[in-house]
């Protein structure tokens, strides 16, 4: 029953991808429009199904004619890809104040475009509909509702892998290029998002114009191959709930007064469980996120680090391990055009806090218009809070 109706989903998205776009919200500044991107999954836990990728498009109004021609002119085109545990709209578009990373760019002259990989978001969750699919510790938070008990797994196996994911953002880099008329576009990834864009830019160069990582994952030592035993064992969804999401690595790490404005978290998880309909009703009264837990990964380490040849920005908070960063900075030897800016005030979700996430919009701007910072192409900084008392390193 479980697998009629993921293919059931799978071809209804399909549809809508190759029908139509699904426009959300028209302003006089800019326009939001969804779409489903069509793509033939290469994850382990839906392998040769046809999908649809959950993919957002904010950009400014533009002319009768621009519309016509469908083309943008180069280096004006970016795509946001999520992390390891948010999709990509609380990430990328939050709708509270002026924290629309998509927005700020959009406002500036830039097509963004923001993607929900496999197991996040409006895009397919193969297997993650059965509560029995994760562990016993995730079990327990969703019993009663909807476990009466413990279970065992119906797919005892990690969902994705990282080459699933880099082939998910090649379809959608080539669909974005052949929509836009472009040949190179650029990529924003936060923390895994920084994995897969990184990993992506080092094997398709030509298809890559800056890279802008925001405290990016990173494995020097890690593996170049993929393992031989893959799909893993183990379970292809894990849970998190509001308060492991806000007040763990958050919250612990907050060091400044004022650091997050008091009504940004109930957004933040509202709009989560506004693209985890099922997760809303599960377990306690505020729901829990559903997230993927996919295979172990490879590729994005100092030979692969090496290959990236796009200018390359990385941003990463005072209060999340700002060596480990500068360790890929150092790795980055294929690219003319390197810079690492550590921020004061920072934790790893500076994107949501008052310090530092205009700092970020304002420098990711420059960055994907001038390819410097701060006028220069290369160097190793600290700024203050809100970007404030640039120091060179």
């Amino acid at each position: 029953m479980q697998q009629r109706h993921v293919i059931r989903t799978a071809l209804v998205l399909w549809a809508l991808a190759r029908v139509t776009t699904l426009p959300v919200l028209a302003q006089s500044r800019f326009a939001t429009t969804e779409r489903f991107v069509p793509h033939v999954s290469t994850v382990p836990a839906n392998e040769g199904e046809r999908v649809g990728l959950y993919l957002r498009e904010k950009a400014a109004v533009v002319t009768g004619e621009q519309l016509q021609s469908g083309t943008v002119p180069e280096g004006r085109v970016v795509l946001f890809v999520h992390g390891g545990s948010v999709s990509s709209i609380p990430d990328y578009d939050l709708d509270f104040k002026d924290y629309s990373w998509m927005a700020y760019l959009a406002e500036a002259g830039f097509d963004t475009f923001a993607l929900d990989q496999t197991g996040y978001g409006r895009s397919p969750r193969p297997m993650m509909d059965d509560p029995c699919n994760m562990s016993t510790e995730d079990q327990a938070l969703v019993t009663p509702n909807p476990l009466t008990g413990p279970c065992a797994p119906s797919y005892p196996y990690g969902s994705t892998t990282v080459q699933s994911d880099w082939d998910e953002i090649d379809t959608v880099v080539n669909y974005i290029r052949r929509l836009r008329g472009v040949q190179r576009v650029s990529l924003i990834g936060w923390s895994a998002g920084g994995r897969r864009v990184g990993g992506y830019a080092a094997r398709h160069p030509e298809k890559v114009d800056k890279l802008f990582l925001f405290a990016p994952g990173y494995s020097p030592n890690g593996p170049s191959l993929p393992p031989s035993d893959l799909p893993r064992a183990g379970v292809p969804m894990r849970l998190q709930t509001r308060e492991t999401l806000t007040q763990g690595r958050w919250e612990q790490n907050v060091v400044c007064e004022s650091q997050v404005d008091p009504g940004i978290r109930d957004v933040i998880w509202s709009t989560i469980l506004a693209f985890d309909p099922l997760g809303a009703v599960w377990g306690a009264e505020e729901g829990v996120m559903r997230v993927r837990a996919g295979n172990p990964g490879w590729g994005w380490n100092r030979e692969y680090a090496a290959r990236v040849t796009a200018p390359t920005m990385i941003v990463v908070g005072e209060q999340d391990n700002p060596a480990a960063r500068g360790v890929l900075h150092a790795d980055l030897i294929g690219t003319d055009s390197k810079v690492l800016v550590t921020m004061g005030c920072a934790t790893h979700f500076a994107v949501w806090e008052t310090a530092q996430y205009k700092f970020m919009h304002r420098a990711s701007l420059e960055w994907l218009t001038e390819g410097t910072y701060r006028g220069q192409p290369n160097g190793v900084y600290r700024v203050g809070t809100d970007g404030a008392e640039t120091e060179g390193l």
